[in-house]
């Protein structure tokens, strides 16, 4: 992909769907299930059919016979689909668990077509050897190359019974851990493939020693978001069209610029640059202008909804009451403060800002740290196939779109001296960003003490507002009391000014500034360090190390300020 010239119309990549697959070897009706396997991912394919985001499907399997065996054929013939083949053992001892050679050469048909395969060791008896039989070895080596299946897939297809699992990692396990991780689980009967595929929500068991399965499940979605999250969020990115193509170029061309003359200090040439200046600005500085536009849309909210919040609750109440007792009309600029406030949060929540501002920052700083990482070397293994369930993390759409299009500037990236290219990494990229880090973490501490200063201030008022009151200031005649007296207003501020004081306690814990300070002065000092490691590196490949070792950090910085944020949306306070 190539955004140099910059089209109006949508230029995305094709969208990584990952589909697993979990069944039966005994199939008893093998036309109708794969007769029900095709029409399931015909519909997949016309549900997730956006021209900015083409679909490309990847299936994750043992291809074990039956269901396995069935799904991938299928899946190869109606998706095009890349294989990616996992094996309860290494693939010698594999071969050697099928029960004949008709299953074998079934087997490598379909082996042949493997983009990828892993072998997973199998399970060693180890010092356990005489209490570890054979068939507990066999299963529960299957049971975890299901659960690795699970691990890499977003869909799960399950070609089950609805019954128990006869042993250790049978289907049912296998649709229970998926279940756990939150993947979306497609049920397809084994013994009435006529039956519509459903979405299993949840099984139960009527007791612990039921057969049949009672099972939870819905009709299939009919929209993407519902099918798959990451599809609907790649098109719904390549389709924004909130920052101008105009802006993208100009910017574009600064951003060149810089790097350029960096690259010239270095004495790197230009056009060495020329497949980042292709593939990877244009997106950066996308990515990053959608960013920055989400982010100030995500604090504007926040900042109206808590304001408002205060304003409508209690600030034009307390005033109504005590000032325009007689005037209850006013209670009406209450009502539309508080219309207002549902507005900020319906907008926010609708458009989705908070969310794309999360994921275009996180796409940006890959393709920040992409700029120079390919200079030194290709870029390392995008797939994330094992993650931390309790974390909200990137979807796997952002990981890929950074990776494929660092991939695609290193195939133009020619050879450069090592000198040059140290320091191009250290001056053009590493202090630079350890520069900025050092500014942010400033920034952001001297924007926590401010709003601390105005809270204390706010908490100082009030404590004197109650002084005052305790002392019976302005309320010797409370019978007779106006709105010119300062009795009047003693109570005015008493009672508002803590729910001010609380909406900037708000305001400035949603938006974790003393936390973003506290990481951004740890990676600045980090990266000084990383910095002086390159300075001295005295080879290739020691300088690609450091330079790998700074992206991930870069990139971990970002990721703990995406699981911190993710927790902080724009909330209805009132």
């Amino acid at each position: 992909m190539t955004r140099a010239d910059y089209t109006a119309e949508p230029v995305g990549l094709p969208y990584d769907l990952r589909l697993g697959v979990t069944g039966h070897r005994a199939i008893a009706d093998g036309p109708a299930l794969a007769a029900a396997v095709a029409a399931l991912l015909d519909r997949i394919a016309a549900t997730l059919d956006t021209p900015s985001s083409p679909l490309a499907c990847t299936l994750v399997s043992p291809l074990a016979q039956g269901a396995d065996r069935l799904v991938a054929r299928a899946a190869l013939d109606r998706l095009h689909a890349k294989l990616e083949v996992v094996t309860p053992f290494p693939l010698a001892t594999y071969r050697a668990d099928f029960e004949s050679a008709d299953d074998r050469a079934e087997f490598e048909a379909l082996l042949e077509h493997a983009a990828v395969v892993h072998e997973l060791p199998g399970v060693t008896p180890g010092a356990a050897a005489a209490t570890i039989s054979a068939v507990q070895r066999r299963d529960t080596a299957y049971a975890r190359v299901g659960e690795r299946v699970v691990d890499a897939c977003e869909i799960l297809i399950a070609v089950w019974n609805g019954r128990r699992a006869a042993g250790l990692g049978g289907t049912a396990d296998i649709i229970d851990h998926a279940l756990r991780l939150e993947r979306l689980v497609i049920w397809i009967h084994a013994e009435r493939p006529h039956v519509s595929p459903r979405i299993i929500r949840h099984i139960t068991y009527a007791t612990a020693t039921s057969e049949e399965a009672i099972v939870d499940a819905v009709a299939l979605p009919s929209s993407a978001r519902e099918l798959s999250i990451g599809y609907h969020q790649q098109a719904a990115y390549f389709n924004d069209g909130s920052v101008r193509n105009e802006d993208v170029r100009t910017r574009a061309v600064g951003v060149r610029e810089t790097f350029t003359g960096a690259a010239r200090a270095a004495g790197v040439p230009p056009e060495a640059l020329a497949g980042i200046f292709d593939a990877i600005v244009p997106e950066f500085v996308r990515a990053d202008a959608l960013a920055l536009r989400y982010q100030r849309r995500h604090v504007w909210v926040v900042n109206g909804i808590l304001r408002l919040a205060a304003l409508a609750a209690v600030t034009m109440a307390v005033g109504q009451v005590l000032f325009f007792p007689e005037h209850l009309w006013l209670s009406v600029f209450e009502v539309a403060a508080m219309a207002a406030v549902f507005g900020l949060w319906w907008g926010s929540r609708g458009g989705a800002w908070h969310e794309k501002w999360l994921h275009d920052r996180y796409l940006a700083e890959q393709l920040r740290a992409a700029m120079f990482t390919v200079l030194v070397g290709p870029p390392g293994d995008a797939r994330n196939e094992r993650t931390l369930v309790f974390y909200r993390l990137p979807k796997h759409w952002l990981i890929h779109i950074g990776h494929t299009i660092a991939q695609e500037a290193r195939h133009r990236v020619p050879s450069i001296p090592i000198d040059s290219l140290r320091r191009v990494i250290v001056d053009g990229w590493l202090l630079d960003q350890q520069r900025f880090h050092s500014r942010k973490a400033h920034r952001k501490a001297q924007q926590a003490h401010r709003r601390h200063q105005l809270g204390f201030g706010l908490f100082a008022a009030t404590l004197l507002m109650a002084l005052l009151h305790m002392l019976g200031v302005g309320h010797r005649d409370a019978q007779n009391l106006t709105g010119l007296d300062p009795g009047v207003w003693i109570t005015f501020f008493a009672l508002v000014l803590p729910v001010w004081a609380g909406a900037v306690h708000a305001i400035t814990s949603q938006l974790e500034l003393e936390r973003v300070a506290e990481r951004s002065a740890r990676v600045s000092s980090a990266l000084a360090g990383l910095a002086q490691r390159a300075g001295r590196a005295l080879t290739p490949e020691e300088l690609a190390e450091t330079a790998r070792e700074a992206s991930a950090l870069m990139l971990q910085e970002t990721h703990a300020w995406w699981v911190l944020l993710s927790f902080q949306g724009a909330r209805l306070h009132v």
